[in-house]
C-alpha cells in the first residue's frame, strides 16, 4: 500500500511506501484506493498543524509527515520534527467515513480514558511510570502513551485530534508470523497482565457503563461528542450491556441488515439477570487482545536471546473502548492461551471474575455481541472480500445462538442431543395430532 507523506523542505507531497498491516476480526479495515489517501492526504492542514507542533514544542520545526496503515478507524500520521523527534497524530475520520453509534465520540473516548488513567492515584490499582523499564512499575503504567495534547473541537485541525509521544513497536498482527512459540507465549502471557492491570481499576462512581459516561470529560466538546459523556453510567451492568447491544442493533437496522432481530434482543433480556452478578465495574478495553491492536517491538541481535530479551508488548494501537463492567467482556477470554491465562492470573489470588457459575453464559451473550459487530460494521465501511468477513461473522452469531439456545432459564446449559430429541418428538407429536384430525374428518 502507498500511502502519502509531506516534506517540509520541499513544501510538497510525494509517495512513501509502507507495508500494510494485517486485518482484525473485531477491527475492520478501514481501506481506500490510492486517490482517496492523496485527496485525504491534501486535507490536513500542514501549517495548522506546525502551529500546533510548535505549542507542543517549542523552537521545533515539523520537518515530514507520513500516513501510517493502520486497522483503525482514526487517522494516523507520524510526525518528524527537527532534533530527530517523532510524534503521533491520530485524527479523527473524515466525514465519508460511516460511524456506527458508539464511534460517534472516539477521539474523546480515547482521550479520557488516558487522561483518567494518568491522574489515577498511585494507591488504587496502578503505579506511576518508573523513570526506566523495570519490575517496579506495572505493565499498564509501562504502556501508557504520554498524551500531548487533545482536541476535541474542529478549530484548530478541521477535525478532532491527540498528539502522543511516539510508541515504539508494530502491531502483532505483522510480526506473530516470525515469533517463536516460547515468544509467542511470552507476549500472550504480557497481554494477560496488562488485561489483569486494567481489571483492578474500578469505577471511580461506582456505575456500569462506558468510560466516557462514567467519568466525564475534562475536554471542552462540541457536535456530536457534545452529549457523549452527559448521560453518567448505569447502576447495573446488564443495563449498561443491554445499552451496548441495542446500540448496535440499532445500526444494524438503520442499514437494513438482515439479522435475527427478535431473537436476539429476546435472549439478551431472558438472560440479563446472569449479568446482575456483576457487582463490580471493572475496567475493560474488548479488543485490547487483538493482533491488530497490541504493538510488539523485537530485538533482531545475534546470538542467543531469551524470550523475555527477544520481543516485548509496547503498548496499544488505540485506547478508544474503554468499560467499566465485566473483564469477560474482551475477546481474549474467548479462546484463551496458556500465555495468557499465566499473565491473567498473576502472583497474586485475587479472583477478578465474579459468579464463576454463570461466566460461560455471560460470555456466550459476549460473543454473540461480537459477531454482530462484525457483522454490521461490514455494511457501514466494506472492504475488499467484505462478504467472506460477514459469513465468518454469522457462522459464529449462528453458533453462539445455537448455545445460548440450549440455556435455560436458571442459567444451566442442557445438552443439545436431549434438546433436540424432545422438540422432534414434539414435532412428531404434533403431525399425528393433525393426521389424526384429518382422518376423523
Amino acid at each position: 500500500m502507498e500511502t502519502p507523506s509531506y516534506h517540509a523542505d520541499a513544501g510538497l507531497y510525494s509517495i512513501k511506501y509502507c507495508a500494510p498491516t494485517s486485518r482484525s476480526s473485531f477491527l475492520p479495515t478501514y481501506s481506500s484506493k490510492t486517490g482517496s489517501q492523496l485527496s485525504a492526504m491534501y486535507t490536513l492542514p500542514i501549517p495548522r498543524l506546525k502551529g500546533v507542533v510548535g505549542q507542543i514544542v517549542p523552537d521545533a520545526t515539523l520537518e515530514s509527515v507520513h500516513e501510517i496503515p493502520s486497522t483503525h478507524i482514526t487517522r494516523l500520521y507520524n510526525l518528524n520534527i527537527s532534533g530527530s523527534r517523532q510524534l503521533l497524530l491520530s485524527l479523527q475520520p473524515t466525514l465519508a467515513v460511516r460511524l456506527l453509534r458508539n464511534e460517534q465520540a472516539l477521539m474523546l473516548c480515547e482521550a479520557n480514558l488516558l487522561h483518567y488513567l494518568s491522574e489515577k492515584p498511585t494507591g488504587s490499582g496502578i503505579k506511576p511510570p518508573p523513570e526506566e523499564e523495570s519490575s517496579s512499575g506495572s505493565l499498564l503504567s509501562l504502556l501508557l502513551p504520554k498524551m500531548l495534547k487533545h482536541s476535541s473541537t474542529t478549530k484548530e485541525m478541521g477535525y478532532p485530534y491527540t498528539i502522543f509521544e511516539q510508541v515504539s513497536g508494530s502491531p502483532l498482527s505483522s510480526q506473530s508470523i516470525y515469533l517463536t512459540v516460547p515468544e509467542r507465549r511470552h507476549v500472550d502471557k504480557q497481554i494477560g497482565t496488562l488485561v489483569r492491570d486494567l481489571a483492578l481499576i474500578t469505577s471511580p462512581t461506582s456505575t456500569f457503563g462506558p468510560v466516557l459516561k462514567v467519568s466525564g470529560s475534562p475536554f471542552p466538546v462540541q457536535g456530536a461528542a457534545s452529549g457523549a459523556g452527559a448521560e453518567g453510567g448505569v447502576e447495573t451492568w446488564s443495563l449498561a450491556f443491554d445499552a451496548l447491544a441495542e446500540s448496535i442493533l440499532r445500526d444494524g437496522e438503520d442499514m437494513s441488515v438482515l439479522l435475527p432481530y427478535e431473537v436476539i434482543r429476546r435472549h439478551f433480556s431472558r438472560l440479563s439477570w446472569r449479568l446482575n452478578a456483576v457487582t463490580i465495574p471493572r475496567l475493560t478495553l474488548p479488543d485490547a487482545g487483538d493482533d491488530a491492536v497490541v504493538l510488539v517491538e523485537r530485538r533482531l541481535e545475534e546470538g542467543p536471546l531469551s524470550p523475555e530479551e527477544s520481543v516485548r508488548v509496547t503498548g496499544l494501537r488505540h485506547w478508544s473502548r474503554g468499560v467499566f463492567g465485566d473483564p469477560l467482556m474482551a475477546s481474549c477470554f474467548e479462546n484463551p492461551s496458556e500465555g495468557f491465562s499465566a499473565g491473567w492470573k498473576g502472583e497474586d489470588d485475587d479472583e477478578l471474575i465474579e459468579d464463576l457459575e454463570g461466566a460461560s453464559t455471560r460470555m456466550l451473550l459476549y460473543r454473540c455481541y461480537r459477531a454482530i459487530v462484525d457483522i454490521v460494521i461490514e455494511y457501514y465501511r466494506p472492504r475488499n472480500e467484505s462478504s467472506r468477513f460477514e459469513m465468518d461473522a454469522r457462522k459464529r452469531l449462528t453458533a453462539a445462538l445455537t448455545e445460548l439456545e440450549t440455556v435455560d432459564l436458571d442459567g444451566n446449559q442442557t445438552p443439545k442431543r436431549s434438546r433436540t430429541e424432545s422438540m422432534a418428538a414434539a414435532g412428531m407429536t404434533t403431525g399425528k395430532k393433525v393426521k389424526v384430525e384429518s382422518d376423523e374428518e
